[in-house]
């Protein structure tokens, strides 16, 4: 379980310079005022939204999908939204990294913070179901002063940006646990701690059971029933938003899946489902849209993507 921060002196080869100068872009960008900060990720979406055609595709397809009620121009306009918003979630995840901690704690808001503490003093361990919002690392960071989390992750592609994640993120957290390492994760919160994972991606249809997200049948994997079975741990919601114009964020947690483990996989993945949905239509545009949500189709139906 990483709980070091990994060396970066072998990633200096020319190879990794770009990354590097983006890296270093970021780090003076968050220098800057905050209104200039937020100003400048919106840049960097609409940036993205012209450069970024197959993941503009994606995130069309799935508000479409999802927002069917909407207007074809209210989609569109959603659609520039998730784009400015997830550039500014790259600024935010640049802030979780680098920025002071004193800083950012001015800005923040916790709600239900008492659940997990609660918890905690029955001697349980929490099973923290969050998603994928723009601000992802960012609402971690900003939780974990007051409440300590191991984090569950998925290894980045490229090793220099999987080390500097890591680094980031373990300025702030005890720990961090490979999302396959299902075993450490048990033994965490057997132990009592707090672990955060996001249930919300499509991993494929041999570790998934399919349940309504928004009406459409999504493949979702039972994993937060199974791990909560089999500790006994608490299983709260985390959801996490921008507000009050940018300049702040308010952190939520909430017994909304209270009745997971229920012994009905499918009705588990059904009410994590909806309690993520209820939490997306708060401030829909600063979710992940942007992946293939509905990759995975059930009896082998037609693809949504194209």
């Amino acid at each position: 379980m990483p709980s070091y921060k990994p060396s970066l002196t072998k990633f200096y080869a020319f190879k990794y310079w770009p990354i590097w100068f983006a890296l270093g872009c970021l780090r003076l960008i968050i220098t800057l005022p905050w209104n200039w900060r937020m100003a400048i990720g919106r840049a960097i979406g609409w940036i993205l939204y012209q450069l970024s055609s197959r993941r503009r595709s994606i995130a069309q397809t799935n508000i479409a999908l999802c927002f069917s009620h909407l207007t074809a121009s209210e989609r569109q306009y959603m659609l520039r939204q998730t784009f400015a918003d997830n550039g500014v979630g790259i600024i935010e995840t640049a802030m979780a990294w680098w920025s002071s901690r004193d800083t950012l704690s001015r800005r923040v808001s916790i709600e239900g913070g008492k659940l997990i503490e609660h918890a905690q003093k029955q001697g349980r361990g929490v099973l923290l179901v969050g998603a994928h919002y723009t601000s992802l690392d960012l609402g971690g960071i900003l939780l974990a002063p007051s409440y300590p989390y191991y984090a569950t992750y998925q290894r980045h592609g490229n090793a220099l940006m999987d080390s500097i994640i890591r680094r980031g993120r373990l300025n702030h957290l005890p720990g961090m646990v490979e999302r396959e390492d299902i075993r450490q994760v048990m033994r965490l919160l057997k132990q009592g701690k707090i672990v955060w994972l996001a249930p919300d991606q499509d991993v494929g249809l041999d570790r998934s059971v399919f349940a309504p997200f928004f009406g459409i049948d999504a493949a979702t994997t039972p994993i937060v029933s199974r791990l909560a079975l089999a500790t006994g741990a608490k299983v709260l919601q985390f959801s996490h938003h921008r507000t009050h114009q940018d300049q702040r964020y308010l952190l939520t947690v909430s017994d909304s899946l209270a009745s997971i483990p229920s012994g009905d996989l499918v009705a588990d993945a059904t009410k994590l489902n909806a309690a993520i949905e209820a939490k997306i239509r708060l401030k829909p545009s600063q979710y992940l849209w942007l992946h293939r949500r509905f990759k995975t189709r059930p009896n082998n139906g037609p693809t949504i993507y194209k």
